[in-house]
Parts: C-alpha cells; structure tokens; sequence
C-alpha cells in the first residue's frame, strides 16, 4: 500500500493515512482504502481503527490540486463527473454497511472527504487542540459528496443546513457539542485503540446486530427497523456465548450486577460520563 500503512493487533487493524505533509484524500488512495474494505470483511478482523500517519493531520481534504487540474478539460470533467461520485457513494457506503466496527481517530485536520469518510465510520475520537473540522466545500464554489445526507442525519436538518451553507469549521470540542464526533481525546489513535480492542472482546454477533440494526433501520418507518431489529436479536438469543455470559450476569450478587455490566462493556473515557 502506497498511502495506507496497515498493522494487525490481534483481531484489530489499524490503517494510518501517509500522504505528507498535507494528507490530503487521492484517487489513487480511495482505490487502496476500497481493497482494504474488502479485507476487513475477514471474521478474524473484530473491529478496525482509521487514523492519519502525519502529524497534526487525519485526512485534511480531498486535494483541490487534483480537481483543478481538469480546468482545460471540462467536458471530460463533466463526462466522468457521474461515474466518480457515484463510485465515491459505492466506497463510503461499503465501509459504512461493513459489519466490522469502525473506530476513528481523527488526529488533526479534518474536513471535506476526511469529514465524510469519518461519518461514515460508527466512533469518532477527535483530537484535542487547535484543529478544525467541518465542511468547506461551499467557499470553494462545490458541494459534498456525501456530507449534507450524513450530517442532517446525525446532527439535525437545521443544525447541518447552517453548518454546510456557511462552511463551517469547528475545533474538537464544537464538533463534540454538535455530535459530530462522540469523544475527544488528547491522544485520539490511542483512545481509538482501546475502544476498537473493547468491541474486539465483545460477542461478535451482538456487535455485527447493534451496526446492522442501527445503520438499516434507522432512516426506516419504525416498523421495519423494528424488523431488521427483531431479527439482529434472533441471531443472538441462540448463540452459546450469549447464554454463558447471561449465566454468569444472574450468578452475580444483586448489589454487584452494575458493576458487572460496567466491567464487561468498552471503558468510558477517563474524566467523562459514568455508565451503569
């Protein structure tokens, strides 16, 4: 791999985006991140963490140097305009839809495709410092190519119509306040890392549902989430290792099952809200 550098922890893999010292998004690097998609699909591959490999930067933006670089070919532009953001839709909608949890660490900059790419994992960790996130595609004459569906989804219809129109940027804790990310940490690779090893322990069927159940069923009438819902918890009900792990919840002491629960989850971050 030209741009992604890969390393396995156990049943975790790690992909780190290198392309100084911008870490701007290439096609040739979409390309290398669609084979990898492929790979994670491996049931040795529990959960997956995406970072950037350069310093202060995840994936910054997709590089404006490549669009501009079609001025003098328009036609061809307007041409192969279709096929490529359709075949964008294909990547970011097959790591979105890919059963292995996604964590990711956005470790800097982060904002056009590397925004969109990161809403279409399932955790985002931000980085803690004086780094910007955010969609500013609008300043530059364009549109997203996924950003205005995802953002309305998961921060609200007005809240992502003021964010897109304006082409707001924000530091980590605005993109906290919003729900553009779930954490932010001061060292996000390492607070990605040990989420992604939490999920790796938990029952894999369990986790496959809560994704599948989540990502389609949500944007659904409730009756049919509740049936992909319905379904996912069929898939669990009979597995020997959710009876074992029920078994040994009921052996606990009343007064010790919270702590039960709060030992066998994926550790909150250090400081923050308290579960169970």
């Amino acid at each position: 791999m030209k741009f992604w550098k890969v390393e396995q922890r156990g049943a975790v893999v790690i992909a780190a985006y290198h392309n100084p010292p911008t870490n701007y998004l290439v096609g040739e690097a979409t390309a290398e991140l669609a084979t990898l998609i492929e790979s994670w699909r491996d049931p040795a591959v529990r959960a997956v963490v995406l970072t950037g490999a350069v310093r202060d930067r995840y994936i910054t933006h997709y590089s404006v140097e490549e669009l501009v670089a079609w001025e003098n070919q328009p036609d061809k532009l307007r041409a192969m305009a279709y096929g490529l953001i359709n075949g964008y839709h294909t990547l970011l909608r097959s790591l979105a839809y890919l059963d292995t949890p996604i964590v990711v660490a956005m470790t800097g900059d982060t904002m056009g495709a590397g925004l969109e790419l990161s809403l279409n994992c399932d955790i985002r960790v931000a980085q803690r410092g004086d780094y910007r996130i955010g969609f500013p595609e609008v300043a530059l004459g364009i549109l997203t190519g996924t950003g205005s569906q995802l953002l309305a989804r998961i921060i609200g219809h007005g809240r992502a119509m003021d964010f897109l129109m304006r082409s707001r940027t924000v530091d980590p804790q605005g993109a906290l306040a919003l729900g553009i990310v779930t954490e932010v940490a001061d060292d996000a690779r390492a607070r990605a890392i040990e989420i992604a090893e939490g999920l790796a322990a938990q029952s894999p069927v369990s986790v496959i549902g809560a994704k599948r159940a989540i990502n389609r069923g949500a944007n659904l009438p409730m009756e049919e989430g509740l049936r992909i819902e319905a379904e996912e918890w069929l898939k669990t009900i009979v597995t020997p290792q959710a009876m074992a792990r029920m078994k040994d919840y009921v052996s606990q002491p009343f007064e010790a099952r919270r702590a039960w629960i709060r030992a066998h989850g994926v550790p909150p971050a250090p400081g923050g809200a308290i579960d169970g």
